[in-house]
């Protein structure tokens, strides 16, 4: 007989979405939905017939968290019952002497995880849970050092918060480093994570990373949500990537190589947002425009005004513009200006040939050479 859990991670609640560009009634628009989320994963594992929901960590954000933030869980969870709630706290929502998993009074199904060594907790029979917890924000241990399971011939699932080190996304913060050939080899017949936003079921590894089920930056693209695990009868597991997500995001380049006048600039940028938009309901729609090519340095791209023309012309509630355009600039001809702009361009060349190797502090050069020949040139400058 089968056993079906759905294991989702990574909701974040209560987080500001500041990053994102949402302030005020869009801000607590994008909190509801991940109340939302919840209730639709408990949803969607009632109609599978799961007997457990598994959270990998990071439920809620505990700078921002608070008593009510507990007290919504608690009823969620509650009215969830049957289902059992198992959880592994992680580094955003530590299990710490002062967090909502400590404050709060939880209804008889749900177990937080209260130690950061795995401890077992029988599901079936002949199936074995393994679950820790951060508690403290910074914890660095390896959920997997320790000895194998397995002995008694059941079958063995890990839970925890961790970053798969072969795998880790550039620039992502290590908490709970592990290496996932390390999941087999203890006799883990797969490892149920979070930390990690974007989906990654790994049968190869036996890793399941479900993301975030809404996107909480520009680059969690894609469909999203919770993965439905099946522990078959003879011990095989297989999963279901549920598509669940009612907010999305998108990316899209828009190359402004030819525009004549900030008016073209424009209808470039709408043009664009148009075409991102019918990724899906523009009312819950969040683009990104990358505005890039060639422009002539005359014309002053005036971002808050590119996002507002963009928002107006499809509807959506967030239109994000960045500039990784290039400014034509005919640098032989400014150098040689018997001018302060000859003189300026002069010394900006020589520091950015000296600054050779270190593209870093380049790219900060080039854009003082653009911004402060734009300015020497009468144009408003407006920075990136």
């Amino acid at each position: 007989m089968s056993f079906r859990i759905l294991h989702l991670a990574d909701l974040h609640l209560d987080r500001a979405f500041a990053g994102m560009g949402c302030q005020g009634e869009l801000a607590r628009r994008r909190r509801l939905g991940l109340r939302e989320a919840l209730r639709r994963a408990g949803e969607a594992a009632r109609s599978r017939g799961c007997e457990v929901v598994t959270i990998g960590g990071d439920l809620y954000e505990h700078e921002r968290a608070d008593l009510e933030t507990g007290r919504f869980l608690a009823e969620t969870f509650a009215a969830w019952r049957p289902l059992r709630v198992l959880v592994a706290a992680g580094n955003h929502d530590p299990l710490l002497p002062d967090s909502i998993w400590a404050r709060t009074e939880w209804p008889e199904n749900v177990l937080p995880f209260r130690s950061s060594t795995l401890a077992p907790v029988q599901l079936a029979d002949g199936l074995t849970i393994w679950g820790l917890s951060h508690l403290e924000p910074g914890w660095r241990g390896d959920p997997l050092g320790v000895e194998p399971v397995g002995g008694d011939g059941g079958v063995h699932l890990a839970l925890f918060h961790g970053a798969e080190m072969g795998s880790r996304p550039q620039g992502k913060s290590v908490h709970g480093p592990f290496d996932a050939e390390r999941i087999a080899e203890l006799g883990f017949a797969v490892a149920l994570s979070g930390h990690y936003h974007r989906r990654r079921v790994d049968t190869e590894l036996a890793l399941v990373y479900p993301g975030s089920p809404e996107p909480l930056t520009f680059d969690e693209d894609g469909r999203r949500g919770p993965v439905v695990v099946t522990v078959s009868g003879d011990g095989g597991v297989s999963f279901e990537p549920l598509d669940l997500n009612a907010w999305w995001t998108e990316t899209a380049a828009c190359d402004l190589t030819g525009c004549t006048s900030f008016a073209s600039v424009l209808e470039r940028a709408c043009e664009a947002a148009l075409s991102a938009a019918a990724a899906g309901s523009p009312e819950r729609g969040m683009v990104r425009l990358l505005l890039g090519g060639d422009v002539s340095p005359e014309i002053t791209l005036d971002l808050p005004t590119v996002e507002a023309a963009a928002r107006d012309a499809t509807g959506l509630p967030v239109v994000q513009a960045l500039d990784h355009s290039t400014p034509v600039l005919d640098l032989a001809a400014a150098a040689v200006d018997p001018t302060a702009r000859g003189a300026f361009t002069r010394d900006v060349l020589a520091s950015i040939h000296a600054a050779d190797g270190d593209p870093a502090e380049q790219a900060v050069l080039a854009d003082a050479l653009r911004y402060g020949l734009q300015a020497l040139g009468g144009v408003e400058v407006g920075l990136r």
